[in-house]
């Protein structure tokens, strides 16, 4: 099972210059607490601008095709972001995709779940998610939070 997990506005920004453009502890736990114990999925760029590396109590794979600087126990590396995907889409295993936007782009076309949270205030940014066919999807969950709402959507 492949997922997606990713907070953005409403205008769709995710990302400014590599980092978040909010600082939300609640998210974050959100985020934390629904990728604890699952294997992570995210590229380069993602993997470079975690303060923890790699993500604790997960399996992290990163993909790149360049050499990583330095080693680390629980991240597994591939240059091949379809190979990874095929291999978790018939498992039951889940695979969480957390970005970055060329990840989420490619990931979208395998996922069998969305967790999308979305941040009432805007945000100056310069990433944004990809479009996406909401058609695809059911909405199966809302959760209502102070700084945002979680949606959790389930492909048809």
């Amino acid at each position: 099972m492949i997922s997606l997990i990713w907070a953005q506005t409403k205008n769709n920004v995710i990302g400014n210059d590599n980092k978040l453009p909010w600082d939300i502890k609640s998210e974050m736990k959100h985020f934390v607490d629904y990728t604890k114990g699952k294997t992570v999925l995210m590229g380069r760029n993602t993997f470079e601008s975690l303060k923890i590396k790699p993500l604790p109590k997960r399996e992290n794979i990163v993909i790149t095709s360049r050499p990583m600087e330095k080693e680390y126990n629980q991240l597994w590396k591939s240059d091949n972001l379809t190979k990874v995907l095929e291999k978790y889409k018939n498992i039951e295993k889940e695979l969480v995709v957390i970005g970055g936007a060329q990840i989420y782009t490619e990931a979208l076309k395998f996922a069998d779940k969305l967790v999308v949270s979305i941040i009432k205030e805007d945000y100056i940014g310069n990433v944004y998610f990809p479009n996406w066919n909401k058609k695809d999807f059911n909405l199966i969950e809302e959760k209502e939070n102070d700084e945002f709402i979680i949606q959790i959507y389930e492909r048809k």
